[in-house]
């Protein structure tokens, strides 16, 4: 007799039991990470590097504020520096003047400083002219 099936490609209903049996070989569900590396459920998938991407770029913004909100003149943690009040009299303006400017012009800022403000400069020189 001949058969009018084709063997690649299975009917509907013998694909869905193969994959039913696949699920209670496992045992799970989801799949889940049961075995697998950090590089296996992460990494061997490149639609993830985005969100890598993202999230390192949101942690080193977090981080980079983090730091400046804490490092201005008149931020202090220990109690020795909160109990000493010369900081805040007029006498030692030069000093805190020196202080303010320091913490004012970061590096960041000083880089941006000789940057163009645009963003894309060579476009803009070409479509300006």
């Amino acid at each position: 007799s001949l058969s009018l099936s084709c063997p690649s490609r299975p009917e509907p209903g013998q694909a869905r039991r193969d994959r039913t049996g696949e699920r209670e070989r496992t045992g799970t569900m989801a799949g889940g990470a049961a075995g697998r590396t950090f590089y296996q459920i992460w990494l061997a998938d490149k639609a993830t590097y985005p969100l890598f991407l993202a999230m390192g770029g949101g942690i080193a913004l977090l981080t980079f504020r983090l730091y400046h909100a804490s490092t201005p003149p008149e931020v202090t943690f220990s109690k020795k520096n909160r109990g000493d009040f010369s900081h805040w009299t007029e006498s030692d303006g030069k000093e805190a003047a020196k202080q303010g400017e320091n913490f004012r012009n970061h590096p960041v800022r000083n880089f941006f400083k000789t940057v163009k403000p645009s963003i894309m400069p060579g476009l803009n020189d070409t479509m300006s002219k």
